[in-house]
């Protein structure tokens, strides 16, 4: 099955877009209480970030499910993820955008991806959007994994 895994900060474009262009059948979006309530109207919101994801999922037929956390605790984020980890099974074709959520939102989530790419088949995407208003989709999977090898190579065994 097609799996998301992602974070949400105060703008829900990261995960919507994801959602819209990626089309999984479970979506899983880890976030604050206040990212979830936040109306992004600054970026033409006019409802809730949590009523926007639920739309996004209805319209695209994906099974939405929140898990809430404190967004600048990485235990907080990791128990969140935890839960998360704990529904998924080992041939699910898993996607990751950590491209939403505050920082270490984002360095979890990474960790987590990188951990995961070592034992079953991961996607770790980015999304962005130009000044231009283009979005863009970017597929950093074997990147991680050649910097990682590099970064295996660079320090020695044992002095980590």
């Amino acid at each position: 099955m097609k799996v998301a895994i992602l974070t949400l900060g105060f703008h829900p474009r990261p995960v919507e877009h994801i959602m819209l262009t990626q089309q999984p059948k479970a979506c899983h979006v880890v976030a604050s209480e206040d990212g979830l309530n936040y109306i992004a109207s600054e970026h033409g919101y006019t409802k809730p970030n949590s009523t926007v994801l639920r739309e996004t999922a209805r319209r695209v037929r994906c099974k939405l499910s929140l898990y809430r956390c404190d967004p600048f605790d990485p235990e907080s984020i990791g128990d969140a993820l935890s839960k998360i980890l704990e529904k998924i099974k080992s041939d699910d074709e898993v996607t990751i955008n950590y491209s939403g959520g505050t920082q270490a939102m984002s360095l979890v989530l990474g960790s987590v991806a990188i951990v995961l790419t070592r034992i079953m088949p991961v996607r770790v995407l980015y999304s962005t959007r130009s000044l231009g208003g283009k979005e863009k989709i970017f597929d950093h999977t074997q990147a991680l994994r050649d910097l990682l090898r590099k970064l295996y190579e660079i320090v020695p065994s044992g002095e980590v």
